[in-house]
């Protein structure tokens, strides 16, 4: 049965998320627990749509998007293990594996290029072996660092990390030599990395 969810709360008004707490309504969901899923909803939500918008660049199918996780998180919830993943990374996980399977599906892969993804302080990153979220304080520092690249070089490592564009996808997309793209991907590593080495990220 498909849990009934409450209408779509404004993405601006996502409150600060508790990770003791998100991580025991998810035990409770694994126990079909119906009110702690509309309560993980109404706290996850706006994040979540914000990331299923800039992947998909589409009101409509960002909003089925946040529904089908929601649901998946229903079903799947007592495979969530605290000590692997933190819980918001686990429930950005099933948004994000949703999101790109209905890239793959209506073949959008090569996406306009004038529709630039960018890095937002919503914006969730994928699980590290540690299993940390990155701070508010810790993605304001690698957005700064990626607005100072070279917008060559920046385009490609967005499309690299962001949509998980192959180097030879890059190429197709920007219409640029794949020597080209590989040597700007490389620059922009380097660059990235020393710059976060100033804030101990690198």
């Amino acid at each position: 049965m498909r849990p009934m969810l409450h209408a779509l709360p404004d993405i601006e008004s996502s409150p600060s998320q508790d990770e003791e707490t998100l991580a025991d309504l998810l035990f409770q969901i694994g126990q079909q627990d119906r009110f702690a899923l509309d309560t993980l909803y109404q706290l996850c939500a706006p994040t979540l749509l914000g990331i299923a918008m800039r992947m998909l660049r589409d009101r409509q199918e960002a909003e089925e998007a946040l529904q089908d996780t929601f649901v998946k998180i229903w079903h799947r919830a007592t495979e969530y293990t605290p000590g692997k993943a933190k819980a918001f990374v686990w429930c950005f996980s099933v948004l994000r594996n949703i999101c790109i399977d209905k890239i793959r599906h209506h073949g959008r892969q090569k996406r306009d290029s004038s529709k630039n993804v960018s890095w937002d302080e919503r914006d969730a990153p994928e699980p590290q072996s540690d299993s940390r979220i990155l701070s508010h304080d810790t993605i304001t520092i690698v957005r700064n660092a990626l607005d100072r690249l070279p917008v060559d070089e920046r385009r490609c490592l967005e499309l690299a990390v962001f949509l998980e564009y192959t180097q030879t996808e890059i190429s197709d997309e920007l219409q640029t030599p794949l020597g080209t793209v590989k040597n700007r991907l490389r620059r922009a590593m380097e660059k990235l990395k020393n710059m976060l080495a100033d804030h101990a990220l690198s």
